[in-house]
């Protein structure tokens, strides 16, 4: 065999060589690579509402949690205005990786689009990831006012049509809505001061700008336990763990009650993957005796599921406050 031949055969085998360890190396799909490595990132869980109250308290208390068990960073993001709108579009429109997410109260994901033209459609632009919890709701007043119960505004209404204030979160809020509700079915006439957020109402409260308010108890607490807010009535079925003195609503006005949800929503188009890690990791936390524990020592009950436990749940949801909403509408508020 010549010079040649031999130096063909050598160059032939090196060419195969380097093709083999070029195959060796070739890099897998992204989404082949990654599937398990979520998170890689910070995570932000977006609020659609004020600092302070139960979405913005139950998203503080779920970060801690995921930064722990995740090993990366997960903070809280205020985005509030327009009754939760304004976050919930942001989400909306964020890259579906599963980097930015929603704490959906009811109000966000079912009143509001029944009630205003929304730039989200609830449905269509989100997956559920899960349900957090259920936040009992308890209707305040100031002490300057008097009122002990709730048939003391009753009767003060009665007598004086249009005087009382009351506040809320906002038009269509549920707090709106769940306020109304109780004026048609007593047949009393209030006057709706809406406010951007918890911390907002919270404030007019204090200073004396409004009669009452429903609000959710892991917000009010602090205020009822030193004596600066006066609790009326538990609206949400069941009695409290908290305020185990006060009455329900029921027993005042038979058949009444009203409660809020919060749940955890991350854009459409989000993989399956990613839902389904969050879902563990929120069922995780929310199984565990301590963070169940903390959760309803907030006046919030966990609630935990998949997420077609939360879908189904949120059509329920959507059918109970339609009736509403139509109650409400036929008085001329959300006209």
């Amino acid at each position: 065999m010549d010079k040649y031949s031999r130096n063909g055969r050598r160059g032939a085998m090196n060419l195969m060589a380097l093709v083999l360890c070029a195959m060796t190396f070739v890099p897998t799909p992204a989404s082949a690579q990654n599937k398990d490595a979520y998170p890689t990132r910070l995570i932000t869980l977006v609020v659609p509402s004020e600092a302070g109250g139960a979405v913005d308290i139950t998203a503080r208390s779920l970060a801690q949690h995921l930064s722990k068990t995740l090993g990366k960073s997960v903070i809280v993001e205020n985005r509030s205005g327009a009754s939760g709108a304004i976050g919930a579009t942001y989400v909306a429109r964020s890259a579906p990786d599963g980097y930015t997410l929603l704490v959906g109260p009811g109000t966000v994901m079912v009143v509001n689009p029944m009630v205003s033209k929304t730039q989200y459609d609830a449905t269509r632009d989100f997956r559920a990831a899960g349900l957090l919890v259920s936040a009992e709701l308890v209707f305040v007043t100031s002490p300057a006012t008097g009122f002990k119960t709730l048939d003391d505004v009753i009767q003060y209404a009665k007598k004086n049509p249009g005087k009382l204030t009351y506040a809320s979160n906002g038009p269509g809020s549920s707090f709106h809505l769940a306020t109304e509700l109780l004026l048609n079915m007593v047949g009393i006439d209030l006057l709706h001061v809406p406010y951007r957020g918890g911390a907002s109402t919270a404030t007019a409260m204090l200073a004396g700008d409004i009669g009452i308010m429903l609000a959710n108890t892991a917000y009010v607490l602090p205020y009822i336990r030193s004596g600066s807010m006066v609790a009326l009535a538990i609206a949400s079925p069941g009695q409290s763990s908290e305020l185990p003195d006060v009455p329900a609503a029921s027993k005042t006005v038979p058949g009444y009650e009203a409660n809020t949800w919060i749940g955890l929503y991350a854009p459409a188009g989000t993989s399956d993957e990613v839902i389904a890690k969050l879902n563990a990791e929120m069922n995780t936390y929310l199984r565990d005796p301590k963070g169940a524990a903390e959760m309803r020592a907030k006046g919030l009950e966990p609630l935990s599921g998949s997420p077609e436990d939360a879908v189904r749940f949120q059509s329920q949801e959507q059918e109970k406050w339609g009736r509403v909403v139509s109650l409400v509408r036929a008085k001329g508020q959300l006209n």
